[in-house]
């Protein structure tokens, strides 16, 4: 069966957004420049300065941002992560500028928490068990 490997958003502002994910989210953004694009062809998901991370405990799945193309930014997705606490997520995203959607609430996969990152994409928390 197919499964999810890669998740790419486009961004107004790479640097901005690379440091929101990475120091308020707490996702371990490491910075490139595929420039020319990795096959020379300016490809819009593998060219240019981005953010990228890898997860390989488990399943491989590969997280990037890339600067936004003439058609604008990824906007009105959401993406979910797993939290150990909460509270400490809420306030390091909060305090690098992320905008609050709802605080921590039960939803029936565990308590979740939801923020805006400057693009208009929702991203989530959610409490490990």
């Amino acid at each position: 069966m197919e499964r999810l490997l890669l998740v790419v958003i486009e961004a107004t502002d790479v640097a901005k957004s690379v440091a929101l994910y990475r120091d308020g989210f707490g996702v371990d953004l490491h910075v490139g420049d595929h420039e020319g694009g990795v096959h020379g062809d300016d490809d819009r998901w593998t060219s240019g300065t981005h953010g990228a991370y890898s997860w390989t405990d488990g399943a491989f799945l590969h997280f990037a941002i890339y600067p936004a193309k003439e058609d604008g930014p990824t906007r009105n997705v959401q993406i979910g992560f797993s939290a150990v606490d909460l509270d400490e997520v809420n306030t390091r995203a909060l305090a690098h500028g992320a905008e609050l959607v709802h605080t921590a609430r039960a939803e029936p996969w565990g308590a979740t928490s939801r923020y805006r990152d400057f693009d208009g994409n929702v991203v989530s928390f959610t409490a490990r068990d």
